[in-house]
């Protein structure tokens, strides 16, 4: 995602790209759930909506369904939309709360079209219209993330950037300020430049190993710490939202693909084991597990600064928060747009990474 978004808005300035990954780092590759926001990043990229959902194996999304939030048997849906609209300039809700009183109102969720659009399985693009009812929504996706990195990959090629199959070695630092002047492969080839990304995920292998950022710890405020994550076969047509459902030691998540059904169980260590955990999420999948869960372990929380020195870490080298809101692939964008709206020079003043964390700290 960072270098398709550099390539899309740094293409013809004569800034080059370098993209260096290597094949044998598997990536989480688990968040598949997005917010409305993912549609202005591909926009931005100009890609056509079309293509990039036969390319990902993508679903529309209109919102998020919890269950067993408040007790079992609870369902909600946190629709991309309003409820109602207006009357008389005083807010829905008002009338609704009014008419309830009388025994004259349904339940809120009638009055909200992404939910009943997404309580029957339908789906229509927002109408360009803002007076009509029909615009009052937005709408996300759901998709393969593995296959979304592999189209933009080739958007990125296709714009300049140099990929390099390679593991990091080695960082080299500047002794007068302490900036990376390079990193070095495995296969002993020494990658200069100016400013370097780290997406190298919870490792932080330059925000974090190179330049000793710090980490701050946010445990005791979300407890879970480790993930479970397995597709499965679907059973029934795609629908058009993800659910969370509350289970004993944390929550699952279920999001419907084209061709697949994504799961799996965000929970806490101290409450249930791996063994328990994978247990659980395998006894409660709609259809026959593709693969056996895979792990994730992980600790809540973020680096003390995300643009330290001339290393800006995006994604999970960042930070990490409980997925619950499909929150990670949305940071991701923030974090590519504001460092786009950022970019400095070649001596990264302070004053820019400055401001670059207080915005992403908010």
């Amino acid at each position: 995602m960072t270098a398709a978004g550099l390539a899309a808005v740094l293409g013809d300035s004569g800034v080059s790209i370098a993209l260096v990954e290597s094949a044998e780092i598997g990536t989480v590759g688990v968040g598949e759930a997005t917010v409305p926001h993912i549609r202005h990043f591909n926009a931005r990229l100009g890609l056509d909506e079309a293509d990039f959902m036969r390319r990902t194996q993508a679903t529309f999304k209109l919102g998020i369904e919890f269950r067993d939030w408040g007790r079992k048997g609870d369902s909600y849906i946190h629709p991309f939309g309003g409820f109602g609209q207006p009357i008389g300039g005083v807010a829905f809700h008002h009338h609704w709360l009014r008419a309830r009183q009388r025994g004259e109102a349904a339940d809120l969720e009638a009055y909200s079209l992404p939910i009943i659009a997404a309580r029957t399985g339908r789906f229509a693009p927002p109408s360009p219209d803002p007076r009509a009812l029909a615009s009052t929504f937005a709408y996300a996706y759901q998709f393969d993330a593995g296959l979304y990195a592999a189209y933009l990959r080739t958007y990125a090629e296709a714009r300049g950037v140099v990929r390099t199959e390679g593991r990091i070695r080695d960082v080299t630092l500047r002794g007068e300020d302490g900036f990376i002047e390079a990193v070095v492969l495995e296969s002993g080839e020494r990658i200069e430049g100016d400013l370097f990304i780290d997406c190298s995920g919870f490792r932080g292998l330059l925000i974090e190993q190179a330049l000793k950022t710090g980490y701050e710890d946010w445990t005791r405020w979300l407890p879970c710490d480790r993930a479970a994550a397995v597709p499965c076969e679907a059973v029934e047509p795609p629908g058009p939202y993800t659910r969370a459902t509350s289970d004993e030691a944390g929550w699952r998540w279920r999001i419907p693909l084209q061709h697949r059904v994504g799961n799996g169980y965000v929970y806490c260590s101290g409450y249930i084991s791996d063994d328990e955990a994978a247990k659980v999420l395998l006894e409660k999948l709609d259809g026959r597990p593709q693969a056996d869960p895979r792990f994730l372990r992980f600790t809540t929380g973020r680096r003390r600064r995300q643009w330290n020195r001339n290393c800006v870490a995006i994604g999970l080298a960042s930070g990490f928060l409980e997925p619950l809101e499909s929150t990670s692939i949305h940071l991701i964008q923030v974090a590519i747009t504001t460092l786009l709206e950022m970019f400095p020079d070649q001596s990264c003043a302070q004053a820019d990474q400055d401001e670059y964390n207080r915005v992403m700290d908010l």
